[in-house]
């Protein structure tokens, strides 16, 4: 039996199609220009390929059936054919990455891109507790270390500069829906400072708001 599920999805909305697993799905909005087939790795437990086609504002993908499979090699994905291009980067793929520099792939950046000049650490870790509550209601405590950093993007028309002074965060354990799971969850991320805000507020108001 077949049934449509609907989620928010970052800034757009997702609408997948499933019957025994995921066979296709829709998403409605920003996305990158794509055009992308993949054949399934030994990884999946499904042996299904995917084709991807990316317009802008929406994105179909479609499954099929695939038999032939290739060693997974620990990416979780199988050999790669087409273009996607997002923001300001335009990614290439003709096979299976393998995690190696000399990988089938290449990347180009787009004249409009930022240029990342600069990174500064500004202050000495300091330790604070960190409380996450999950979906159903369990509570992690953690330990965060924090350290306020600077960091500096230029390109050569208007707006012309970027700069953002944010905490960098690390864990002493996993946060999140996904911990202890094969993915895992969160020991690290970065949150944006407001004007006037010290380190610890920050993290408070990460605390608050972010859901991982």
């Amino acid at each position: 039996m077949m049934r449509v599920l609907s989620e928010k999805d970052y800034d757009g909305y997702l609408f997948r199609l499933m019957g025994n697993g995921e066979l296709a799905y829709l998403r409605v909005g920003v996305c990158g220009l794509q055009a992308e087939i993949e054949f399934p790795s030994d990884w999946h437990e499904r042996r299904r390929g995917w084709m991807r086609l990316g317009l802008g504002f929406l994105k179909v993908a479609v499954s099929f059936p695939w038999y032939r499979t290739v060693p997974d090699d620990g990416q979780c994905s199988g050999p790669q054919f087409g273009f996607h291009f997002y923001s300001d980067l335009l990614f290439i793929r003709w096979g299976k990455d393998h995690g190696r520099r000399t990988d089938p792939h290449v990347a180009f950046y787009m004249p409009w891109s930022w240029r990342h000049r600069e990174h500064k650490v500004l202050t000495e870790p300091e330790t604070h507790s960190y409380t996450y509550v999950l979906r159903n209601g369990e509570v992690q405590d953690r330990t965060a270390t924090i350290q306020v950093e600077t960091r500096l993007w230029t390109r050569p028309w208007l707006p012309h500069k970027q700069f953002v002074r944010s905490i960098d965060i690390r864990f002493n354990d996993e946060v999140g829906e996904r911990s202890g799971s094969w993915k895992g969850g969160t020991i690290g991320c970065g949150y944006e400072m407001l004007i006037s805000e010290t380190p610890v507020q920050t993290l408070r108001r990460m605390e608050k708001e972010r859901k991982f």
